[in-house]
């Protein structure tokens, strides 16, 4: 992802476009008059690279005009001149003189109850700030959350230019890691593999969106289960696996998943009843993809997707709790289970960008266990995880069901949902 210069004037552009053409934008439609982010050095902020610094009261008021006015009180003067996105550098004990000026009507802070990048602000600096700005101002504080969420996940096109970059660099890394490049079966352990995966990111000056994972066996013609859950597990021929694996940098992350299946001797392909799994889940793709549209709330927008599977022929399970918490139907075939039998879908296309993925980044996630995120809007240039899981009963396997849980990340736009690298589209094979 270039030298260190060109990245920094890289973020540094979208920096500068984000104040310019977003921020007027997020802070009027939320009827946010004064925005007052506080940052303290040595704890960490998830806008630390949004707004340019990590120390100080970054405020942005709108006066009226096209531009913001922005300013940063306390911070480190030289290092923000630099971005040359700033107009007014002050003391904090300017402050307050500053903020009755300007008389706003309201100002928000970075706190909130849900969103987890909208509350770097601590206790005591809360009440620091209520120390500075005094008890008649403090009555118009309100939380950011709102306006943070608009500010993120409105992209502009240098944004979507490195997300879709460090996509295929995602993409590319994930297909080479579940391939013989990487992988060589009764000898290679799944954690070998996350640890090849580790060396390319440290290579590349990158790390990893959510720590070292390693690949999860979904189904093994040979082991059994209690054998392959542990990361010292041989992979084997006959072997079902999914990878799901994130990269940062640049001030983003992403999240998203590959297949691969482990051929047995004699196979050239997947066998049949995997293959018709995978196949259903691909059509069920498309179905949630024409289902999903900008303007439209997240909690409404899974009810259509709900309501466009039934009529496709597949039935829709909506989630209450997570499937990483053990939501989701059994894998195990009904009595009176008939073939081919009908494909069960549950949905999670959750937020993804800056600071990771869903709970840890900002913006509307469409899924029923994340109700936080269900009045959230989405607006043009959304990026988002767009996940789901499908439940397809394997004659092969005596009925049980194959699960594929694919993932890719991609972007909402006028026209609908949009790929920014090529999606997963087949089973990876291993020989």
């Amino acid at each position: 992802m270039k030298d260190a210069r060109t990245r920094w004037e890289i973020l540094n552009l979208i920096r500068k476009e984000k104040f310019r053409i977003i921020l007027p934008i997020a802070m009027r439609e939320n009827e946010i008059d004064m925005w007052i982010h506080v940052m303290r050095e040595g704890n960490p902020d998830p806008l630390t690279i949004d707004l340019g610094g990590d120390n100080g009261y970054f405020v942005f008021t709108d006066r009226g005009e096209d531009r913001i006015e922005r300013a940063v009180f306390g911070g480190d003067e030289e290092l923000l001149h630099t971005t040359e996105v700033y107009d007014i550098f002050g003391s904090v004990d300017e402050l307050k003189q500053f903020i009755e000026e300007r008389n706003p009507k309201t100002i928000a802070i970075n706190m909130s109850d849900w969103l987890a990048v909208a509350d770097g602000l601590s206790y005591t600096g809360y009440k620091k700030l209520i120390r500075l700005v005094g008890v008649e101002l403090s009555t118009k504080l309100t939380s950011a959350e709102q306006l943070i969420t608009d500010f993120r996940t409105r992209r502009i096109l240098s944004e979507i230019v490195v997300y879709g970059q460090l996509c295929e660099i995602a993409r590319q890394l994930l297909e080479r890691a579940l391939s013989n490049e990487v992988i060589t079966p009764g000898k290679t352990t799944l954690e070998d593999v996350g640890w090849w995966m580790e060396d390319q990111l440290l290579k590349l000056g990158m790390s990893s969106t959510f720590a070292m994972s390693t690949p999860m066996i979904i189904h093994s013609a040979k082991s059994e289960k209690e054998d392959y859950r542990s990361s010292k597990y041989i992979i084997q021929q006959g072997d079902l696996m999914q990878y799901d694996y994130g990269i940062s940098a640049m001030n983003f992350g992403t999240d998203f998943k590959r297949v691969a299946y482990v051929l047995r001797k004699g196979e050239t392909t997947v066998p049949a009843g995997i293959q018709f799994g995978w196949d259903q889940a691909i059509k069920a793709r498309a179905v949630i993809r024409d289902s999903i549209k900008i303007g439209v709330t997240a909690e409404e927008t899974l009810t259509n997707i709900g309501e466009n599977l039934k009529k496709a022929g597949f039935e829709y399970i909506h989630l209450t709790i997570d499937p990483m918490d053990g939501g989701g139907p059994s894998l195990e075939p009904r009595e009176d289970q008939e073939y081919p039998g009908k494909t069960e879908i549950t949905v999670d296309c959750h937020c993804v960008g800056n600071t990771g993925n869903s709970e840890v980044a900002s913006g509307p996630s469409i899924a029923g266990f994340r109700p936080d995120r269900a009045h959230l809007i989405i607006k043009p240039n959304n990026l988002f995880a767009f996940e789901f899981i499908a439940y397809t009963p394997n004659e092969e396997w005596d009925g049980e069901k194959v699960r594929f849980n694919l993932e890719d990340n991609a972007i909402v736009t006028e026209n609908g949902v949009e790929f920014l690298y090529p999606p997963n589209e087949r089973i990876l094979l291993i020989h």
